[in-house]
């Protein structure tokens, strides 16, 4: 990355948009340009790799935080549901490990909408690979 290329206003910019805390209206007025100028900035192809860049390397280290504290989350939840008096409270926390550990089952129609939306083919690319085909036999 070029660093050059990205001006101090910008690099504010992409930490701001980074941060996520403000919408980008008041980014834009926050580092003295128009709201179509940040806008503009995003199409760069420079500073979008340097916003893409810094949004990574925060959720690598978010990532690190909660793996760090993943097993004394665990560990609570375990806890509380065997120390709760509550039924309810019980149940819910056990299911939620149970879905944490063996993926939270989808319903029927979930799984058939997803089925129906892989067998659409466009019919363009069904002519092409029919012509294709067509070639292949006459040769």
């Amino acid at each position: 990355m070029n660093r050059e290329i990205l001006d101090d206003r910008k690099l504010l910019a992409i930490q701001l948009l980074v941060d996520g805390e403000l919408p980008k209206t008041e980014i834009a007025r926050k580092v003295g340009v128009s709201r179509q100028a940040l806008y503009n900035w995003l199409d760069d192809p420079e500073f979008k790799a340097e916003l893409d860049r810094r949004i990574q390397q925060r959720k690598v280290l978010v990532e690190k935080i909660i793996d760090s504290k993943l097993e004394d989350a665990v560990t609570k939840l375990w806890e509380l549901a065997e120390t709760t008096n509550n039924s309810r409270v019980k149940a819910q926390v056990l299911q939620y490990i149970i879905d944490r550990g063996l993926g939270k089952p989808v319903s029927k129609h979930s799984i058939e909408a997803a089925m129906k939306q892989e067998q659409e083919v466009d019919r363009d690319v069904l002519e092409a690979e029919f012509e294709e085909w067509d070639s292949e036999l006459e040769e």
